[in-house]
């Protein structure tokens, strides 16, 4: 059992690193993007999916697409593990529960743009492509879809409170397996992953709040993704300012799921 076990928990290593780089790739991407935007060298600010599609056009694009989307179903893996397995130590009572199917719920999301990658590869996705105003009109469509889009508004906020609260706590610390790696540059490091988490906690607030307020006065066209937080960002007062430190920061997540590439830690396998 031990044996069966310790392979794995190898086999999670692996799923997690290459998950982590495909996570990293897409949010260094969505920040480069928007930085460029806040210095007037780029267009609209994107978000995961518009960034998918922009890979698809690159040299090599198709070949860039199926590794990235292999990349994200090894995160999906990754995911679905620590939710079946515990490796997070999170526990039965409610709240490692919800933690636990907050796991799942991440895997879903990243499933998504998974499957988005493979529309690409297999020249089915088009423009058409439902917005996210669409997305919601479908949902509040639905009987009690004003209080899913409630609960789902309640979820991002509270993940993007749980990174700022990381970020401040340095909770990210216990994660990862620094004994083996000889004098790893730990100020730079916790410095990347400080700031990447807080400015991705303050992206997944905004976009909490902006599906609050779709559900609030059933509009839909005021449900936002991540490109829609940022395009937020950059109508505020001094937004150029605004957008180029959240930019910056996310950035600096993705340099921070490169981190985790590296170091991450797959802890005791329960169920």
């Amino acid at each position: 059992m031990k044996v069966r076990d310790t392979h794995l928990r190898q086999w999670l290593s692996r799923t997690a690193s290459a998950g982590y780089v495909a996570k990293g790739i897409i949010y260094f991407a969505i920040g480069w993007l928007a930085l460029l935007t806040s210095i007037g060298l780029g267009g609209s600010e994107s978000g995961a999916a518009d960034v998918i599609q922009r890979i698809a056009l690159w040299p090599f694009g198709g070949f860039l697409l199926a590794l990235l989307g292999g990349g994200l179903i090894a995160y999906v893996a990754w995911r679905l593990g620590q939710a079946f397995w515990d490796t997070e130590s999170k526990g039965r009572s409610l709240v490692g529960w919800c933690q636990r199917l907050g796991f799942v719920i991440s895997g879903g999301l990243y499933a998504v743009l998974a499957w988005q990658c493979t529309q690409l590869l297999f020249n089915s996705f088009s423009s058409g492509n439902s917005s996210t105003g669409e997305r919601t009109e479908r949902v509040l469509g639905l009987p009690g879809g004003r209080w899913l889009l409630l609960c789902l508004a309640v979820i991002f906020i509270g993940v993007g409170v749980n990174q700022m609260v990381r970020a401040w706590r340095r909770a990210y610390r216990k994660n990862w397996h620094l004994a083996d790696r000889p004098n790893p540059p730990l100020p730079l490091l916790e410095g990347i992953a400080r700031f990447g988490l807080a400015a991705r906690g303050v992206t997944f607030m905004i976009i909490g709040g902006l599906l609050g307020l779709a559900a609030w006065k059933l509009t839909p066209s005021k449900a936002e993704g991540l490109g829609g937080a940022l395009d937020l960002l950059a109508h505020q007062p001094f937004g150029d300012w605004l957008l180029g430190v959240v930019a910056a920061g996310l950035i600096a997540y993705g340099g921070y799921c490169f981190i985790n590439a590296g170091y991450r830690r797959v802890g005791r396998l329960r169920r």
